[in-house]
């Protein structure tokens, strides 16, 4: 798990933050203003987000408006003093909770823990996945089709991933972009993305189907409905 930190943190904040982070597995990622949020969070689709509401160069609320345009992903906002007029338009915007700053401990822990709980538990749902004779094993990085291996580079194994995840629904070039290269605009081109699918087309065999949507995407599908068994 991932979390994003969008603030300048004095010392004991900074180590409060971190050893929420270690106490919870999740990697620690620190931004120092909204420019640089709004292209990590692009880039690294983090799992929690905590920002401060005055947030230099690109204002915390449009940091938030721009993020929910692809992505839930909690977003809690620190308020200081003065700083209710931003506090308010980040709530507008989607932001999921306000905590005060300077930071206190219990109340960082209070906002931050059920968030990550809520992301472990949305991980352990995905961890194993099955739809029809694909299975897809995310903690070994492997996914099997009847029960053999297929010899897929990491790459490979996260895009088809993400497409076993969204079965019988098309997934977009900028989905694809974001969820598995961790970039926005075309920094993976359509014609990376369409090898990539060449590939694994060839790996899957008559194991399930990967249509192409002309100019949005790709869809897969298999003979029966998907069905996810969780482990």
């Amino acid at each position: 798990m991932t979390l994003l930190v969008a603030d300048e943190l004095e010392p004991r904040a900074h180590h409060v933050v971190q050893e929420i982070c270690a106490a919870n597995v999740a990697t620690l990622v620190w931004c120092g203003d909204g420019a640089e949020a709004l292209f990590q969070i692009g880039r690294l689709c983090p799992d929690v987000v905590l920002i401060s509401a005055g947030l230099p160069v690109v204002a915390a609320s449009d940091v938030i408006a721009a993020v929910r345009r692809y992505t839930s992903v909690p977003i809690a906002v620190a308020v200081g003093a003065g700083e209710v007029d931003h506090a308010t338009r980040a709530m507008a915007a989607g932001a999921t909770d306000v905590l005060g700053r300077p930071y206190r401990r219990h109340e960082l822990q209070a906002i931050l823990s059920p968030f990550f709980a809520h992301a472990k538990a949305r991980w352990d749902n995905e961890a194993m996945i099955t739809v029809g004779a694909l299975q897809v094993d995310s903690r070994a990085y492997q996914v099997r089709a009847g029960g053999a291996p297929l010899p897929l580079t990491v790459r490979e194994f996260e895009l088809l991933r993400l497409l076993v995840l969204h079965a019988d629904q098309v997934v977009t070039h900028d989905q694809i972009r974001r969820e598995v290269w961790r970039a926005r605009d075309d920094v993976a081109s359509a014609n990376t993305i369409a090898v990539h699918i060449g590939r694994i087309r060839a790996h899957l065999d008559d194991a399930a189907d990967l249509i192409s949507v002309r100019g949005v995407g790709y869809r897969l599908t298999v003979a029966l409905r998907p069905a996810r068994a969780i482990e």
